[in-house]
């Protein structure tokens, strides 16, 4: 009894053998619930302390155990309890606490991310105006590397490769744009003309007939110009069907040779070949693009030259190239000299001849065989434009 005294937060139950009260300190806390007792002069264990609450609701951590009287070994039950009401209270109180203090945590940790990557995403946010502020007219107008963070340089640079090949597309379809509206206008006007001239007065049937075989062979020309369009645009697509065979190379330059022969002994040019081996290609393709390259050596040819077709094969590939001592193509008009109606010479003197397609339909023949053709200076002065096409065809 006078250890809870002064302690209102303990609990003192004595109950007889058969549970009869004899003692309780605080019986307005209200019954407590059965608990496993502990025998006489043992300690009690952890399991025998149980938290638990009172009839009253009141939280306890109580533990009982059996005590002897005397000697004659007659028992009591003492039931000891200690109201938690406090320790429980502190308890919520630090988990409000840390509860508030993880909560602020939080907020702080995420205006500050947001502060942090809000600047830190500043140099993007830059970059993504400058680029907003590129239009078609304004490709060479890069973004500046020297600004960019080190992270985004990379990033900066590629954007800008992607800008000059854009501008150089622009460029060249400007370019194609205005040299297709040329080679149109050209033979357009030579037809409106003529039929012009021809009604202006009466004409005799002769006269008519000459009108009318002249825009037949403009007619023939533009005809030939929208079939070579054609043929590139389904190039283009891969619409065009390859049928690979096996060819004799001297067999086929000589059928070239011997379709030209009357064009160059107006030329007064010799044609001239060394070739050897066998190509795996379509014959129609093939000829065609050979076609074209013998067709510009002849024209470029003074009389009296020769023009070379060579033939031979490597490990890698069958290599074929047309050779002519023509005049010399500048070093500007080589990146563009495969580029749709485009000319090396400004003045386009030769449009009645030529649109401007042969090189690009060679081009484009050579990328369905999957291969690729170049131009070079020979040490002799000559002009060659050499064929590859892949050994496994």
């Amino acid at each position: 009894m006078d250890a809870t005294l002064g302690h209102d937060d303990l609990l003192l139950i004595l109950r007889s053998a058969d549970g009869a009260p004899l003692l309780d300190t605080r019986p307005e806390a209200g019954s407590l619930p059965a608990l496993p007792m502990t025998a006489a002069g043992q300690e009690p264990d952890q399991e025998s302390r149980q938290n638990l609450r009172t009839s009253a609701g009141l939280p306890v951590r109580a533990t009982a155990l059996w005590a002897n009287i005397d000697s004659t070994g007659e028992k009591v039950q003492i039931i000891v309890a200690h109201n938690t009401s406090d320790s429980i209270a502190m308890l919520a109180s630090y988990r409000q606490q840390i509860l508030g203090a993880a909560l602020s945590g939080a907020i702080l940790a995420a205006l500050l991310g947001y502060v942090l990557v809000r600047r830190g995403l500043r140099p993007a946010r830059l970059i993504a105006q400058q680029a907003h502020s590129i239009t078609a007219q304004r490709l060479d107008r890069g973004l500046d590397v020297a600004s960019a963070p080190y992270e985004l340089q990379q990033l900066v640079v590629a954007f800008n490769g992607m800008l000059d090949r854009l501008h150089d597309s622009f460029q060249r379809l400007s370019q194609f744009s205005a040299d297709l509206a040329h080679d149109l206008r050209t033979p357009i006007n030579n037809l409106m003309v003529q039929t012009q001239v021809a009604l202006a007065q009466p004409r005799l049937p002769e006269e008519y007939q000459g009108l009318l075989v002249s825009n037949v062979e403009e007619y023939e020309r533009l005809a030939r110009m929208l079939d070579n369009m054609l043929f590139l645009a389904r190039a283009d697509h891969a619409h065009v069907a390859v049928a690979f065979g096996e060819l004799d190379c001297r067999l086929e330059l000589q059928r070239i040779a011997d379709y030209f022969e009357g064009v160059a002994e107006d030329s007064g040019v010799c044609l001239e070949i060394a070739a050897s081996g066998n190509i795996r290609a379509d014959a129609m393709l093939l000829r065609r693009a050979i076609s074209n390259l013998v067709a510009n050596a002849i024209r470029y040819t003074a009389a009296g030259q020769t023009v070379v077709l060579a033939a031979a094969q490597t490990e890698q590939a069958t290599v074929i190239s047309v050779s002519n001592p023509g005049p010399q193509i500048a070093d500007s008009a080589i990146p563009r000299l495969f580029d749709r109606f485009y000319r090396a010479d400004p003045a386009r003197s030769d449009s009645a001849s030529s649109a401007g397609l042969g090189l690009a339909i060679v081009q484009s023949i050579m990328k369905l065989h999957g291969g690729r053709v170049e131009l070079s200076r020979s040490a002799e002065q000559m002009t060659v434009f050499t064929l590859y096409f892949p050994a496994d065809g």
